[in-house]
Formats: structure tokens, sequence, C-alpha cells
């Protein structure tokens, strides 16, 4: 790995670290604040509005832009005979649509209310698509990755969760939506906190050699 790398994949990986955390800890806090909200039943996307809407609202923005800069940090942390554009494209893409996801939620009640929870249903499901995509494409590239092939089967194991918990609210519609939409949710975090650890060893390791 050249110099200069590492000063590129280290700020994208602690940039994603932070804003998954920050994400984290606000949504899972909506989670009590929220009295009038059954968490079983409703998505994520109820907590936008209303009581402590904003924050939640916030959390959104900064994680995408914590998937912007991890869309490159990661392409340039990938040897260069593994880096997969799409990967990146795809990251790039969740991180792009979740400001739509959380904007449109503002739009309820007003005459444009049906053509926002058109874009917002869209944005969402393309959302949790190419996040789910990315990851198991990214976590291939990285197991055969020599500089990053150490330490990839937890992030290769909570890749394909996610993608099975994903698909299972699509064939089996009568399980809890809130409930299966947050532990999806909270396995792409986990697996993005995991990338963004691994990312940095990775850098380190290699600015040491």
């Amino acid at each position: 790995m050249t110099p200069t790398r590492p000063a590129i994949i280290l700020p994208t990986a602690h940039l994603l670290l932070f804003t998954v955390t920050v994400f984290a800890l606000i949504c899972g806090a909506a989670q009590f604040w929220r009295h009038d909200l059954d968490p079983i039943a409703v998505p994520l996307s109820i907590y936008l509005t209303g009581p402590g809407g904003a924050y939640v609202r916030l959390a959104y923005y900064l994680i995408s832009v914590g998937l912007l800069g991890f869309a490159l940090g990661s392409y340039r942390a990938t040897a260069p005979a593994l880096r997969s554009r799409l990967a990146s494209t795809l990251f790039a893409g969740a991180g792009l649509a979740l400001p739509l996801v959380a904007i449109t939620e503002l739009f309820a009640g007003t005459p444009h209310e049906n053509q926002a929870r058109l874009v917002h249903g869209l944005a969402a499901q393309a959302t949790f698509l190419w996040l789910s995509f990315g990851m198991l494409l990214l976590s291939a590239r990285w197991r055969r990755d020599p500089r990053l092939s150490a330490g990839t089967a937890p992030g290769w194991i909570i890749a394909w969760l996610a993608t099975i918990m994903l698909w299972l609210q699509v064939f089996l519609r009568d399980l809890p939506h809130g409930l299966m939409q947050k532990l999806t949710i909270a396995l792409i975090l986990v697996w993005l906190a995991w990338a963004a650890r691994h990312m940095r060893r990775a850098a380190l390791h290699q600015a040491t050699d």
C-alpha cells in the first residue's frame, strides 16, 4: 500500500465508524423516547417525524456522509486487482438515497404527500438492496485480498445474515414489520462498523510495513 492511501482510508474508516455509532445511539434511543409508538410494529421511518424526529433525520444525514466516504475508502483499501467499482457505486448510491428517505417524511399532510411516499418507498427499498449487495460483494473481494483476508469470516457471515433477514420480509409478510426491519438495520450497522475497523487495521498495518 502506498503512503498516500492510508491518508484517505483512515479518515473514511473513522468517519464511517463515527456516523454508524451516532446512528445507532440516536435511533436506539428513539425506541424509548417515543412512548406513543410500538417498536415491534412500526418501521424506523415513522420516527423521522414527531418528537425527536429532527435527531433521527440528522442521524440519517450523517450516516449518508459516512457511506459516501466508505465508498471511496473501501475501494482504495482493496488490492487494485480486486477493486469493485460496482460495490463502491452501491454504497455511494445508498449514501445518496438515505437523505431522500428522511426528507420525504416531512411532506406528510401536504399536497405532495403521495409523490413523497412513492419516492420514500423507492429510496428506502433501494438503500436496503444496494447495501445488501454491496456488503456481499465487498466481503467476497476482501476474502480474496491477501492484505484484508484475515478476519473476514465475521463480516461475510453478518452480510449474509442481513441479506437473509431482508428477504424474509419480502417472502414472510406476516412477520412483524418493525421488528424485522430494525433487526436488518442492526445487522447492517454491525457490518459497517466491522468493515470500518477492518479497513482501519489493514491501513495501519500497511502503513508500518
